[in-house]
């Protein structure tokens, strides 16, 4: 579930590439960050990971845990040497990176040596223990932040620190690390990527199938209240490496990429119970972003799997592509309903798992995508309202709250703008934002010269031009010091002065407030914002002029202004 550029190459459409590229830009944010995948993005950060020192390797060494022998390759961290460093974390007090430290020691330990896959996930939690040593040797403390550490020392694999489960190779951040090498048109690196993640494929069989590739992970999964252990697949990931296979081949010639893409593609033919990434029904097939579980069904990794196995049939014309894709067509057209909350989208089939603002796009660039490759109606038509909500309403207003109308109504004249997908109607409405909209809807062009009428607004203010605007119509919102104080919680009373001076028109009838004095200073401005409608009573003759106004509130205001 990785937010991340994927470049599209089609033959001879260069231009539509780089326009892909511009449009999905590159934000490696979260894989999968506990307690919410769909809103929690991260900053990433790149601690320092030095090698360890020599005297914490060995050449080649076997260690016995709970009856698991595993002999370990030149250059990498011996399980002796794991074990003694958590004890030695432990006797420093450092007790959770020890216990973190002891997950990836207790996966070796799970693992069925018997099977032929056990050397190559053995190999694949020690380098993670590798990682893991070196995060806390370099000074990193366990902690509850994810951290994406990518591409560190010409590395071709990518790790992540996951809080309570230590530093995990991740495949579909590696995937995303080769696809920015892609598209900087750094093939080499690319190629040399994608050779290191096929190393890592484990290769169970099937009956009916036979031999397939799947990338495991080897942390546990954390969703909402839900937990899934390790190990745990991805459709997405299967996805993503076909996807890097399908382009090695097209740069390279070199067939293996082709035999390497038949076994990814089998992983897609082995139901997610049985160890493989499909959810099958009587419509189609569901490609597993988590094939932990059949509950969850995310939107986006769905959608992102079904475009690298359109991807894969276009650069090598594989059949089996192709009619894996056309089945999960079938799939997306029967089930996109279910995710239309009719304002917003669902992030997955959990009850109020609203997709971010940014998963939102996605969800609606890969619809258009869909259509453009299928021609299929019921796709474009999800796009157009998803791309509408994005336009005109928000995460946090559903059609059932109480100023759902009021809000959208503002929203679909311009006068609230939807910057990141929040609305937050009880948070209290600026100075600065009272200026925008009371700008927006008396149709006030923004100056475009500046003057500098207050000294705390500079052209650094990006909303310097509706401050300014105001003060040129009449409405003066500046101190006695020259100060306009942008960022000022506005009250009611101040508010009310303000529309007062944008709709200065006089009033027959006399409103009494028993909370405003004759000697308030805004006195006249609350009788006539109050006399010409344009501010509400807060109850029977009481205006509560201290009070802040909440942006919920001020909607509600400007909701009363749009026909004037």
């Amino acid at each position: 579930m990785l937010y991340y550029y994927k470049v599209k190459k089609h033959r001879g459409f260069r231009i539509k590439e780089m326009l892909l590229a511009t449009l999905l830009a590159v934000l490696a944010l979260a894989y999968f960050y506990p307690d919410s995948l769909a809103n929690v993005m991260p900053v990433l950060e790149r601690p320092s990971l030095p090698q360890l020192n020599p005297g914490a390797l060995s050449s080649k060494s076997g260690i016995a845990v709970e009856g698991i022998q595993v002999e370990n390759t030149p250059g990498t961290v011996t399980l002796e040497k794991a074990v003694q460093v958590k004890k030695d974390l432990e006797e420093e007090g450092r007790r959770r990176e020890a216990a973190e430290l002891q997950y990836s020691l207790d996966l070796i330990a799970q693992i069925d040596k018997n099977t032929p896959e056990a050397q190559t996930r053995i190999k694949i939690i020690m380098q993670d223990i590798d990682k893991t040593i070196s995060y806390f040797l370099a000074g990193n403390t366990a902690s509850e932040k994810m951290e994406i550490l990518k591409d560190y020392e010409g590395a071709n694999l990518a790790y992540v620190y996951y809080p309570n489960y230590g530093v995990h190779f991740n495949p579909v951040t590696t995937a995303n690390m080769a696809l920015q090498h892609y598209s900087k048109g750094n093939h080499e690196k690319f190629v040399a990527i994608t050779d290191e993640l096929l190393d890592c494929a484990i290769e169970p069989t099937y009956p009916g199938v036979g031999a397939y590739y799947i990338w495991e992970n080897h942390f546990d999964l954390e969703f909402g209240s839900r937990k899934f252990a390790a190990p745990w697949n991805s459709a997405m990931a299967q996805g993503l490496i076909l996807d890097l296979a399908g382009k090695c081949y097209e740069i390279t010639g070199d067939k293996k990429y082709l035999r390497a893409g038949e076994k990814i593609l089998n992983s897609f033919r082995v139901p997610w119970d049985k160890g493989g990434v499909t959810d099958y029904d009587e419509h189609g097939n569901w490609y597993l972003e988590v094939a932990a579980t059949d509950q969850l069904k995310i939107l986006n990794g769905f959608l992102f799997t079904l475009d690298s196995l359109h991807d894969y049939h276009e650069r090598t014309g594989n059949k089996k592509a192709l009619k894996l894709f056309d089945a999960g067509i079938a799939e997306a057209k029967e089930h996109l309903g279910e995710y239309d909350l009719g304002y917003w989208s669902n992030y997955s089939l959990v009850k109020g798992n609203k997709a971010s603002y940014e998963y939102h796009k996605i969800h609606a660039t890969l619809l258009y995508r869909l259509y453009e490759f299928t021609g299929e109606a019921t796709f474009k038509e999800y796009a157009d309202k998803f791309n509408n909500y994005l336009k005109y309403n928000f995460i946090d207003i559903p059609q059932e709250h109480r100023s759902f109308k009021q809000i959208t109504a503002l929203s679909e004249a311009g006068i609230i703008t939807n910057e990141n997908g929040w609305f937050g109607p009880h948070n209290v409405m600026t100075k600065t934002e009272f200026a925008m909209w009371l700008c927006r809807i008396k149709n006030w062009s923004p100056n475009k010269v500046f003057h500098g009428y207050y000294r705390d607004v500079g052209r650094d203010r990006s909303n310097w031009s509706y401050i300014e605007t105001l003060k040129e119509r009449g409405v003066d919102l500046g101190d006695k010091d020259g100060l306009f104080n942008p960022d000022d919680e506005v009250t009611r009373d101040e508010a009310a002065a303000i529309l007062s001076a944008a709709y200065n028109t006089p009033i027959d009838g006399k409103p009494t407030m028993r909370d405003v004095p004759a000697d308030h200073k805004y006195y006249n401005e609350i009788r006539l914002a109050v006399g010409n409608e344009l501010i509400s009573l807060y109850g029977p003759n009481f205006f509560r002029p201290d009070l802040k106004l909440t942006r919920e509130q001020a909607a509600l205001t400007f909701y009363r202004l749009l026909d004037r």
